[in-house]
């Protein structure tokens, strides 16, 4: 028995640990505050235009285990979304959002499948994309358990690192670094059955706070995509724009309700 105590207090961090997963516990009426600012830059025959919006939404969810994954329901409580530009500032009305249900399923490493979508009013839509708001809602997880200083990546471009641990008065928060690059060379255009060819590039930096009991806690993130638009005929000359995002999700841990039972939007 002592040799074997002995063989397993040798044994490194990463393998007495299992990898961290979503469950439907750490989500089944959690809440989470999420904050927002944008800076965007455009350019295109000869001009340059500058604007700058901000995001704070309260979002509540509801979610249930289905084998391998969470079945999950989320909507939003509040909701204040601003663009402004050198020549005006919009803040559209959200209340046609709040309430919206968006419902898909979050697998265990954190790739969320929409299945619904709430109706986001045409005056919100035109300052934020709320209709994928969840698509990257959630940091994805590596596939396997990470001792401190350790990082595992895929073939994505994901680069996720275990950082020091951290103490706080609800027990130890495990820390983790996320860094995702990324390309694409077209995308869909609504009014046109052919794909836009474009330039893209993003990249992704940030950090999130990982409870062993409650899961998700905190996401910080930076993100920016650098575009290029070449002329063609929906484009008539080249535009290339560059958003930087910083965004902020902090888990709302005042108790409150699970909210109303399933239904609207």
């Amino acid at each position: 028995m002592a040799l074997a105590l002995l063989l397993l207090a040798d044994r490194p961090a990463a393998a007495q640990e299992a990898a961290i997963r979503y469950t439907a516990g750490q989500l089944d009426c959690a809440r989470f505050l999420e904050l927002g600012e944008s800076r965007i830059l455009t350019e295109s025959g000869g001009r340059t235009r500058r604007q700058t919006s901000a995001r704070r939404g309260s979002w509540q969810f509801r979610a249930g285990q289905m084998g391998e994954q969470v079945a999950l329901e989320g909507w939003l409580d509040t909701l204040t979304i601003t663009r402004r530009s050198e020549e005006t500032a919009i803040s559209p009305d959200t209340d046609g959002l709040l309430g919206g249900r968006y419902r898909g399923t979050l697998s265990l490493t954190g790739h969320y499948a929409a299945r619904v979508h709430p109706f986001v009013p045409d005056e919100v839509a035109e300052v934020a994309g709320m209709g994928h708001a969840l698509d990257d809602f959630f940091p994805p997880l590596a596939r396997r358990p990470l001792g401190q200083g350790e990082s595992w990546s895929d073939s994505s471009g994901l680069t996720i690192r275990r950082l020091p641990d951290s103490a706080s008065s609800d027990g130890l928060l495990h820390r983790f670094s996320l860094q995702q690059r990324g390309a694409a060379q077209a995308v869909p255009t609504p009014a046109d059955s052919l794909p836009l060819k474009i330039q893209q590039k993003s990249d992704e930096r940030g950090q999130f706070v990982w409870h062993p009991l409650r899961g998700l806690m905190r996401r910080d993130r930076t993100v920016v995509v650098e575009t290029t638009v070449p002329p063609s005929r929906a484009v008539r000359q080249a535009v290339r724009s560059k958003v930087e995002q910083r965004i902020t999700l902090v888990r709302d841990l005042r108790p409150t309700g699970c909210g109303p039972d399933s239904g609207g939007q």
